[in-house]
């Protein structure tokens, strides 16, 4: 009786502190990130290494098996698989859920660094990556315009990545298309073999030419100027004059000779030309540019993705007018509107609830107490929910669907029962404090029961794997709710009903309207009839307790037999708006020909669908349709 008497005893003060846990709320809720699933930290570490110019063979032998040998004996480890190919080791690590990955990847270093003097002179350094699902790209870039695709790929490369990095929210913009420009070097194998010279020599020397290195520094006047070498090369003459090897010299003929100088430009054809081309794509035919948008982690989505496009209309103004930059993709559209039906569900089942409640209350106060504490609920759940660290997404907004049909249940035990009071002739404050008082126990008893079916998958989140990943932020969301109706219930309701929504039945403050009065005789009398045929009802059964049962169990065995026709799934199907269609060619293949194969997927394509938007190749990386 303590909760409930202290409660109607100070209203202004629960009603301050109420009002300050809205607040909060609103202010989660409009920070709250925003995004498709719940974050989810896979226990996998990649480490990879490259080592340019070896075969598979080699990089197993040299560089694979020496690592392995050394992560095998990482704490926590589950699983080991690696991949060795052309220029480069990949083995990825799988640890047990629930892995500390931050101390799994110090283990790592530790044990990369007892091998790395035993790895070949030219494997580059190992690097460790943790995947991370939110580093997915939330969308898609084309630019297309009347250039050549090496001029679409240096406007984007100078142009528009460094504006799209600058938007708030923006990790990284990965560039695919085009070829890069590079200073090439041909070095004819027959000259080589004249000067007695390695490419490894080439590049060596080269190397060293083109370097920046600090040379100390010098004291004048009382200020100190640091120096630098200016070594790096400005132009194409200063490589082409770079010195390779010297040859000769020494004594002919009894006299000293100087070494001659063997100069680039004497055993290589050196020019300013492009990369070779791994990658192609084009735009319903037209030569073009992909840009991949890679969002910062923990960032909301929706939010990154309405700024990145300002900004690119920005961009657009000050890029060549014949430069377009359209979208191929973009997930957060799809994220907004799965939210969107989700909020939209949530609050026509709020709005009917209160209805129903209309309809069984038939008074307007008690309706009002209802319609006040189920969004009060939701906010201090959200609240909740952002200092615990979790997103607005499918899974959270679910739980929040799911907790609202619960969140009416201990308002309404509540105020059914200071109703009940006030009906007897109790005054508003000991009608308020009794009939809370005696309902705290059951309805607490109610909500721990709840509580207790999805308290599990968030303690034992780590058991579940995958599933403990997804379904923890749903059952956290649910458990926090059914604790925030109850603690509304127990502390608002009481409040409102007693002081600022005063409730009265109809033998204190009947109906003055005729009209009203026949409407509310007319319900009155239809729950009557509703309770005398659920006695009915309960009474039949009562009657014929053996048919009853045996009707239930055999209802039960039924349907314990359709579970496996219906089936197991992991998550449901979703309707995209995109089809992709990838090929892949014998390894080795050349792109032309990879590009001619998707050029006769994309004949048919044309053929057979109606409707698409754009058709995009990306020959190296994929095709799609949209």
């Amino acid at each position: 009786m303590s909760f409930a008497k202290t409660a109607v005893g100070r209203p202004t003060t629960f009603f301050i502190i109420f009002a300050l846990l809205i607040g909060l709320g609103i202010f989660a809720l409009t920070s709250m990130p925003i995004d498709l699933l719940p974050e989810i930290n896979p226990p996998y570490v990649v480490v990879l290494t490259s080592y340019t110019g070896a075969g598979p063979e080699e990089v197993e032998r040299s560089v694979t098996r020496n690592l392995e040998s050394a992560l095998s004996s990482v704490s926590a480890l589950k699983k080991l698989t690696s991949t060795s190919s052309k220029g480069s080791s990949m083995i990825m690590l799988e640890f047990n859920y629930g892995t500390d990955l931050a101390d799994a990847a110090n283990s790592i270093r530790d044990a990369l660094e007892r091998v790395r003097r035993y790895l070949p002179e030219g494997a580059v350094s190992p690097m460790i990556f943790k995947l991370d699902p939110s580093m997915m790209p939330i969308m898609g870039l084309q630019v297309t315009g009347n250039r050549s695709p090496e001029e679409l790929r240096q406007i984007a490369e100078d142009t528009i990545i460094p504006r799209i990095e600058q938007t708030p929210g923006v990790a990284s913009a990965s560039v695919n298309g085009g070829r890069e420009k590079v200073i090439r070097v041909e070095v004819a194998q027959n000259r080589l073999e004249a000067y007695g010279l390695t490419v490894t020599q080439i590049q060596q020397m080269l190397a060293g030419n083109n370097a920046q290195i600090s040379a100390g520094s010098i004291t004048e006047g009382g200020m100190n100027y640091i120096l630098t070498t200016m070594g790096e090369y400005t132009s194409l003459e200063q490589i082409k004059n770079t010195v390779i090897s010297y040859k000769g010299g020494g004594l002919v003929n009894g006299q000293a000779e100087l070494p001659r100088n063997i100069y680039l430009r004497d055993i290589a054809d050196v020019f300013e030309g492009y990369k070779d081309q791994t990658s192609a794509v084009f735009v319903n035919g037209q030569p073009s540019v992909m840009l991949m948008i890679q969002k910062q982690s923990g960032k909301n989505s929706v939010q990154t993705a309405k700024d990145l496009r300002k900004r690119i209309t920005r961009i657009a103004r000050e890029i060549p007018q014949d430069i377009k930059i359209l979208e191929t993709f973009n997930n957060t559209d799809q994220i907004e509107n799965s939210l969107n039906q989700v909020t939209n569900s949530a609050l026509s089942g709020a709005v009917l609830a209160v209805i129903v409640l209309f309809l069984f209350l038939r008074s307007i106060k008690p309706t009002l107490i209802i319609g006040i504490s189920i969004p009060v609920s939701i906010v201090i759940t959200i609240m909740l929910m952002y200092f615990c660290g979790l997103t607005l997404n499918l899974m959270t907004m679910a739980g929040l669907v799911l907790g609202i049909g619960m969140l009416v249940d201990n308002s309404v035990v509540i105020l059914e029962n200071i109703v009940h009071y006030r009906e007897k002739g109790a005054k508003l404050k000991p009608a308020a404090i009794i009939g809370t008082s005696e309902m705290v126990v059951a309805i607490t008893a109610s909500t721990l029961t709840t509580i207790c079916v999805f308290a599990p998958l968030v303690m034992f989140q780590g058991l579940l794997e995958m599933a403990g990943e997804m379904f923890a932020g749903l059952a956290f969301t649910v458990v926090i709710s059914l604790t925030a109706s109850l603690f509304v219930a127990i502390f608002l309701v009481p409040v409102l009903g007693s002081h600022y929504f005063p409730l009265v039945t109809r033998r204190q403050k009947p109906l003055k309207n005729k009209l009203l009065t026949a409407i509310d005789n007319a319900f009155a009398n239809a729950l009557n009839a509703l309770d005398n045929a659920y006695a009915k009802a309960v009474d039949r059964v009562l009657r014929h307790k053996a048919i009853v049962i045996i009707f239930l169990v055999l209802l039960l065995v039924g349907s314990i037999l359709m579970v496996p026709k219906i089936g197991w799934v992991f998550m449901p199907e979703e309707e995209a708006d995109n089809v992709n269609i990838s090929a892949t060619l014998p390894m080795g293949s050349p792109l032309a020909d990879t590009e001619a194969a998707l050029r006769r997927l994309e004949e048919i394509v044309k053929q057979e669908v109606q409707g698409y938007d754009r058709i995009v190749l990306n020959a190296g990386g994929g095709q799609s349709v949209q």
